[in-house]
């Protein structure tokens, strides 16, 4: 069950690995694809057809809301242990620690494991740590020594998760959406999740493992191992239902994010280090998911 599951998912990836390897793909326009049109369909349509109760869509955001404030709070000072003289590798660790892969990665591994019912948690935990990535993500990238709040602003403004979010809030509250943009849209959300596996794989081609190895995968074991004891731990406190527990436990366990590593390119956060841990963080994740589906399966 549990290859039936993970193998689909890495596949995809290993197959995005061997077109940007030597297929001479780059990973800019499938990324900028993801980023305006795909990701921002994805997540409006299921928003827009979820069936999750508003209870457990409130009690999956606040689930995310401090997972990812825990997982910030732990990356500090293990940012300082690793890296005591360089600020720009402790943003990138803080990054690559607090972000994980929930959409890239979680929403096929939720969707093949526990159905779509699992996939609206999904959407719900990913539209949190999109408004998360966008604030607190753009905050901590782009820190200097003391906060920019206009630069902060700037940026969550020019990002279009909000703008979606808050669309298909309104469409919800409508029911105002016309039959030929649904099925536009819904055409657009099916081609997501295997473009974001293939981009993931686009993106590991080019990163290099010699660069920082032994930094970078202390932070990638970092991410995994505390990431899913901390989802388990918050798990039982939010999650209504056994399948809203497991799901938020998968989502909470997956690797490093490929918008943490996009983040510390953007602004130039030691970017090696990122993309050398998010190599690192998906490999180990085969392992560690596998165990985390297994654990649900049988105590779970």
């Amino acid at each position: 069950m549990i290859l039936q599951v993970i193998g689909p998912a890495f596949l995809l990836v290993g197959v995005g690995y061997l077109l940007g390897r030597w297929g001479n793909i780059s990973a800019r326009p499938l990324a900028v694809l993801s980023f305006w049109v795909l990701s921002p369909a994805l997540i409006f349509e299921t928003l827009r057809t979820a069936q999750l109760p508003a209870k457990d869509a409130v009690l999956v955001a606040l689930f995310v809301v401090s997972h990812y404030g825990v997982m910030f709070l732990l990356s500090l000072p293990l940012g300082r242990i690793l890296f005591p003289t360089d600020p720009d590798a402790r943003r990138a660790t803080s990054l690559l620690l607090t972000f994980g892969n929930c959409g890239n990665l979680g929403l096929p591994i939720l969707l093949f494991a526990y159905g779509p019912q699992a996939m609206d948690v999904g959407v719900i935990f990913l539209a949190t740590n999109v408004v998360l990535l966008a604030t607190l993500g753009v905050g901590i990238a782009g820190w200097e020594d003391k906060p920019n709040v206009r630069a902060l602003l700037r940026n969550i403004l020019v990002v279009p998760w909000p703008y979606t979010v808050a669309l298909a809030v309104g469409v919800r509250l409508t029911q105002a959406w016309p039959t030929v943009l649904a099925r536009a849209t819904g055409l657009l959300s099916q081609a997501a999740v295997p473009l974001f596996l293939l981009l993931l794989g686009v993106e590991l081609a080019g990163a290099n493992v010699r660069m920082l190895a032994r930094a970078a995968g202390t932070v990638a074991l970092a991410r995994l191992l505390l990431a899913s004891a901390l989802a388990w731990l918050l798990a039982p406190l939010f999650g209504s239902t056994p399948l809203v527990q497991r799901s938020l436990v998968v989502e909470g366990s997956v690797p490093s994010a490929v918008n943490a590593y996009i983040l510390t390119a953007q602004y130039n956060r030691k970017p090696e280090l990122a993309a050398t841990a998010l190599l690192l963080s998906t490999l180990f994740s085969l392992g560690t998911l596998s165990l985390t589906l297994f654990l649900l399966e049988r105590w779970g």
